[in-house]
């Protein structure tokens, strides 16, 4: 008997095998949420960073304005003057969607057509014949590039007309040049325009203005030196990087929610670890004649301890084996749900994600897997070896009554948990609250027991009294195996309380856009694009759009509104731009401030002199009130005192709101997202809708909506950003299933002998059934209350607390009572479903075979 042979374990675990295959089932769930997840997050990061490679094509540095602004496109000559720059290359980058109502984006790329030297930047090599006359193409600004592949999805040829929506309107253009796929032209499955850019500063920014400038080293120069000297000749409020430091600031984005996402496949592993804890030890203890045995004949007990491990150890690499390929296939599946969920959470423009078979995700997940299904195994084991030779005999058939984890180790571990809780209300850090939402669970599985034998005389009391002696029995079952019924409790309060977790996060993430966007966005009718220009917000349209709309019959006012994200203190923050007159007069209503402002606040927003903050702001910056906040704007350092503190929820780390005119002369962005109007008194407000779309619908390709509706949308998008929790949140109910699955069949399999006793004695087969399905009921009663109890508890934690941390946004308290409710009674479902095979078998039991098992 070897240490390192499974010879003999194999020989163990061989003739259970079958009693252990949902064991093995629910170590596979929780290994392929994990792979799964992984592999996922991978996969979106991927494809985002390459977005950013392709469009920087050679270029070592860019230099960029930031997000939504502006810079002079004669900059280039400034930036190529600098030592060390090979080229600098001016590029209008935007995006554009179809006018047939379907709203595909397509990136646009606007570069000097006649300079071939700017074309190979973003080329491997020229393609010759894309455009065959380069200066009838240059002198029809209404001539662009497509790709092979959009053109072939499409059925377009040569000189065909293509209508697209832009920020100044719908145009047509006409195709004058394909390109083959390869250099930018890979870019999102081809959906890519390329313009010259001249014609694109018309239709995307304004003439003379860019979105970035890339610049192409020397080849023997130094690229830190080169950005150095570019930094210190351009104005600060310009961003000089190599774009593998936009690839690390995009991690930074998309971490937190990825954290999340990994939180939850985490939470779906402990379930798994709790399930194989929980038959480990029940299957250890079922072998201790076997045991006692091997130890009678000189065994010692740490020998003993080892074999149990190592079988422990193949059920996890069985499970790992199933866990992977399932992991894999369950990627797929939840690909379109993250990627939504990371791209609207994120607020960046997706396109095609491919999904690879990472070793490294794999290896992941099996490792972690693994040492899950370990740990299950080695308290089990533990004591199992160390039981004497005489206590083992005597305890054959029985339960083990001394504790798998002492009460002391578990006091302790209570003790840590509310320790960490509060220490995370005090720092209020990503870090603490995951450590302590691991703490909080793992002490609710561990509390389960000592719960379950202080409620245990009420059960014997409610069981008889609800349903008889069926009910007496039920209840006497469970609670004959207080270990494993409260570890099966556990794994429904765990499982179910992560769903309700996920709910009561997304309920007051929802509940909260309800109730800060009409403070924010305020009038009778919103003007903006029905199309999506990164995550969930909205493409930008020209400012003329309001003197358009401003001259409709019975409209009283207009104002227009822009946002864009923006840098400060080292990380990203919001801009909400408005008209000044919606700071300084009320035709639109007054702002919701929150605490005390200066004198005059509106006025003083609106004469560009101060600025409005978000409530999250002050929490995550630190900055209040009077206290004058620095801004290195394209245009050079800007110096705003903060007359006001608003709700707003453009941005986790927080939103400035300043009037339009500083922005529009700051940041150089004639583009607006929303016109917000006012209607004149007496008049009807559909009236007044239906003369907008009509008017200007078809030259701007606009959305108009009332005010509820758009609020209404935004809360739609966070709903669509938590799909991929929900789903995720539903696996991890499987994994609960196989779970009280696998306790009802072991239940059952090891009373056989029991329940044949009770057919003899004339107990009908119908009443049998009912003694499993009533033991389910049972578990599902107090799972489901441990379940809101740890799910409710976790939920305001996160919302108060954990997620402000994590994301950033603070949040309004919401316990979705009506989805409580739901989670009960599914939980109940959910138990009377797993206890259907169990109950099938028991109503089959054939006396006479039942009585010969042993």
């Amino acid at each position: 008997m070897s240490p390192a042979s499974f010879a003999l374990t194999w020989r163990f675990l061989r003739g259970g095998l079958g009693r252990l295959i949902l064991t093995v089932l629910a170590v596979a769930c929780g290994v392929a949420l994990v792979c799964a997840i992984d592999l996922v997050n991978r996969a979106v990061y991927a494809a985002f960073g390459e977005v950013l490679d392709t469009m920087s094509g050679k270029a070592a540095l860019q230099v960029t304005p930031g997000e939504g602004a502006f810079l002079p496109e004669d900059l280039a000559a400034e930036v190529k003057a600098t030592p060390g720059v090979d080229l600098a290359v001016p590029v209008v980058s935007s995006w554009a969607f179809l006018a047939d109502g379907s709203g595909e984006q397509l990136t646009v790329h606007g570069v000097d057509i006649a300079n071939d030297d700017a074309i190979r930047v973003y080329e491997p090599a020229a393609q010759s014949g894309v455009v065959e006359n380069v200066l009838a193409f240059l002198n029809q600004p209404d001539s662009i590039i497509l790709t092979d592949a959009f053109a072939a999805r499409h059925h377009l040829t040569l000189e065909d007309p293509l209508e697209l929506d832009t920020p100044t309107g719908r145009r047509r253009f006409v195709i004058r040049g394909l390109l083959a796929p390869t250099g930018i032209a890979r870019l999102q499955g081809g959906n890519l325009v390329v313009m010259d850019i001249a014609a694109a500063e018309l239709a995307f920014t304004r003439p003379g203005l860019a979105n970035r400038i890339d610049v192409v080293v020397h080849r023997d120069a130094d690229v830190g030196v080169v950005r150095d000297a570019l930094m210190a000749k351009l104005p600060a409020g310009l961003h000089v990087e190599a774009p593998v430091q936009r690839r690390v600031d995009l991690q930074k984005v998309l971490r937190s929610v990825q954290t999340l996402l990994q939180a939850v496949g985490i939470f779906g592993l402990f379930a798994a670890f709790l399930i194989t804890f929980s038959r480990l030890s029940v299957v250890f203890e079922a072998r201790v004649g076997q045991l006692a045995v091997l130890r009678s004949l000189g065994v010692r007990s740490r020998r003993v301890w080892w074999e149990l491990v190592k079988e422990g150890a193949l059920i996890g690499a069985f499970g790992i084996a199933l866990g992977i390929p399932a992991g894999i296939a369950l990627a797929h599946l939840l690909l379109p749900f993250i990627a939504t969920t990371t791209a609207i959470g994120a607020k960046v423009s997706i396109g095609e994600v491919t999904l690879s078979a990472r070793p490294e995700s794999m290896l992941q997940a099996g490792g972690l897997g693994l040492v899950a299904v370990i740990l299950a195994a080695l308290v089990p084991a533990r004591q199992a070896a160390r039981m004497a030779v005489m206590e083992t005999l005597r305890t054959r058939d029985v339960e083990n009554e001394r504790p798998l984890v002492p009460p002391r180790a578990t006091g302790v571990i209570l003790v840590v948990a509310i320790c960490c809780v509060a220490w995370h209300m005090v720092v209020v850090t990503a870090l603490s609250g995951l450590v302590a939402s691991a703490l909080v669970s793992i002490a609710m599985a561990l509390l389960m027991r000592p719960a379950l034998g202080a409620t245990s005389p009420l059960l014997r009391r409610l069981g008889p009294a609800v349903a008889g002696a069926t009910g007496r029995y039920a209840v006497g079952t469970l609670l004959r195996s207080p270990r494993r019924t409260a570890l099966t409790i556990a794994t429904i309060g765990i499982g179910f309380g992560v769903v309700l977790w996920l709910w009561t996060l997304a309920g007051s993430f929802e509940r909260s856009v309800r109730d800060v966007m009409p403070g924010v966005l305020r009038g009778d009718l919103v003007v903006g694009s029905p199309n999506i220009a990164a995550g969930y917000i909205e493409a930008p349209l020209d400012d003329g759009l309001l003197e358009a709309v401003a001259v409709i019959p019975g409209v009283r006012a207009v104002v227009g509104e822009m946002t864009a994200d923006w840098q400060y203190d080292g990380g990203p923050i919001a801009l909400n731009a408005f008209d000044p007159n919606y700071f300084s007069e009320d035709t639109f209503g007054t702002w919701r401030f929150i605490g005390r402002t200066l004198p005059d606040a509106g006025a003083l927003v609106a004469r560009g002199h101060g600025v409005l903050v978000s409530e999250n702001f002050v929490h995550n910056i630190g900055l209040d009130v009077g206290d004058v906040l620095r801004l290195d704007s394209p245009s050079g350092p800007l110096s705003v005192r903060i007359a006001g503190v608003t709700a707003d929820f453009l941005s986790p780390r927080g939103t400035v709101l300043l009037s339009r005119d500083l922005y529009r002369a700051r940041w150089r962005d004639p583009h607006i997202t929303h016109a917000l109007v006012r209607v004149d008194r007496g008049v009807e407000v559909p009236s007044v809708r239906e003369r907008i779309a009509r008017t200007l619908g078809v030259r701007y390709g606009i959305r108009v909506q009332r005010l509820d509706e758009l609020v209404a949308w935004f809360a739609e998008q966070v709903r669509r950003a938590f799909t991929g929790l929900d789903v995720l949140g539903m696996l991890v109910l499987v994994v609960v299933l196989v779970g009280v699955g696998d306790a009802l069949a072991a239940g059952t399999l090891e009373r056989t002998r029991e329940l044949g006793v009770l057919r003899a004695l004339g107990l009908r087969r119908r009443r049998m059934g009912r003694i499993v399905l009533g033991e389910a009921l049972i578990l599902g009663l107090l799972g489901v209350t441990a379940a809101v109890s740890f799910g409710l508890g976790l939920g305001v934690l996160w919302v108060t607390t954990t997620f402000p941390a994590l994301i950033g946004w603070t949040l309004t308290l919401y316990v979705p009572l009506a989805r409580a409710a739901g989670i009960a009674l599914a939980g109940i479902v959910v138990c009377l479903l797993a206890a259907y095979v169990p109950a099938s078998r028991a109503v089959r039991l054939d006396p006479v075979v039942a009585l010969r098992t042993e």
